[in-house]
C-alpha cells in the first residue's frame, strides 16, 4: 500500500474540479426538477424514479471523497460525470433509451473501457500496480469491468422485480422475466469496451510509449487531501523558502563567491 502522502493542488487542478462539481451539483437539481415535473404532469414512460435515482447517482463521488478524505482525480470525477449525464439523464430520465434504439449499445460499450480505466485508478491509488505484473493488472481491469457489468444487471432485474417495471426490456406475456436479449446484448458490449481497454494497455506495454497509459498512471497515483488548508501550503513555502535561503548561504557557496 502506498502511505498517503498528499500533494497540493494546482490552480489549473481547482478549477477543472469546480467545474465537475458544478457539472455534478447541476445534474442532480436537473434530476429532482425532472421528477417533480412527471409526478404532477403525469409519468407514462415510468420516468420519476430514474430522475430521482440522479441524487443518488450525483452522491457518489462525494461520498468516495468522504470516505477517503481525498479528491477524486479530475480525469475520474469527469468520466463519471459523462455517465451520469449520457446514461442517467439523457438515457433514462429523458427516456433517450427509448427514444435512439443504439444508445444502450453505446453506453455499455463505453463504459466497459471506462470501468476499466476506474480498476486502473483503484491499483494505481492503492499502489498496487507496482507490485502486480502488467499483464495482471490489464486482466484485472478487464474482469473488473465485466464483474461490475454483472452486478449492474442483477441490480437492474432487482429493480425489475419490486418496482414492476422493465428496465430489461419488455415481459414475456405469460412469465415473470423479460427477454435475455437486452442482457446478453449489455453484457456483450461491455466486454468489447474492456477488450478496447485491454487492447489500448497492450499497444502501450509494447511500443513502450505512453498513449495516456502512463499520464493516468501518474495522475491516479497522486493525493490531494480533501480540504487543503491555506496554513499548511504557507508553512510548506516558508520551509522551501529557508531550504533554499539555508543552501544559498552555505559555506560552500560563501567559497565560491
Amino acid at each position: 500500500m502506498n502511505k498517503k502522502v498528499f500533494t497540493s493542488s494546482s490552480k489549473k487542478e481547482k478549477i477543472f474540479r469546480y467545474v465537475n462539481i458544478f457539472l455534478t451539483v447541476a445534474m442532480a437539481l436537473i434530476g429532482v426538477a425532472l421528477a417533480i415535473y412527471y409526478k404532477v404532469a403525469g409519468d407514462p414512460n415510468e420516468r420519476f424514479f430514474p430522475s430521482l435515482g440522479m441524487l443518488i447517482y450525483c452522491a457518489i463521488p462525494f461520498l468516495f471523497e468522504l470516505i477517503t478524505r481525498s479528491k477524486l482525480p479530475n480525469s475520474v470525477f469527469l468520466i463519471f460525470n459523462i455517465y451520469v449525464a449520457i446514461a442517467g439523464l439523457w438515457g433514462s430520465a429523458l427516456s433517450g433509451y427509448k427514444d435512439i434504439s443504439y444508445l444502450d449499445i453505446i453506453v455499455h460499450f463505453v463504459m466497459g473501457y471506462l470501468i476499466s480505466v476506474l480498476a486502473f485508478f483503484f491499483l494505481c491509488r492503492t499502489g498496487e500496480n507496482k507490485a502486480m505484473k502488467q499483464v495482471t493488472v490489464m486482466l484485472f481491469c478487464v474482469f473488473f469491468s465485466l464483474f461490475i457489468e454483472s452486478a449492474w444487471e442483477l441490480c437492474e432485474r432487482t429493480l425489475d422485480l419490486i418496482l414492476k417495471i422493465d428496465i430489461q426490456g419488455e415481459w414475456v406475456a405469460g412469465t415473470n422475466a423479460p427477454l435475455l436479449t437486452d442482457t446478453i446484448q449489455d453484457i456483450a458490449c461491455n466486454m468489447g469496451g474492456a477488450l478496447l481497454f485491454a487492447v489500448h494497455f497492450g499497444l502501450s506495454l509494447i511500443t513502450k510509449k505512453d498513449l495516456g497509459i502512463k499520464s493516468m498512471e501518474k495522475e491516479f497515483s497522486i493525493r490531494h487531501k480533501l480540504f487543503e488548508k491555506k496554513n499548511e501550503k504557507n508553512i510548506a513555502q516558508k520551509s522551501s523558502e529557508t531550504t533554499e535561503s539555508e543552501k544559498n548561504n552555505s559555506p560552500e557557496n560563501s567559497d565560491e563567491k
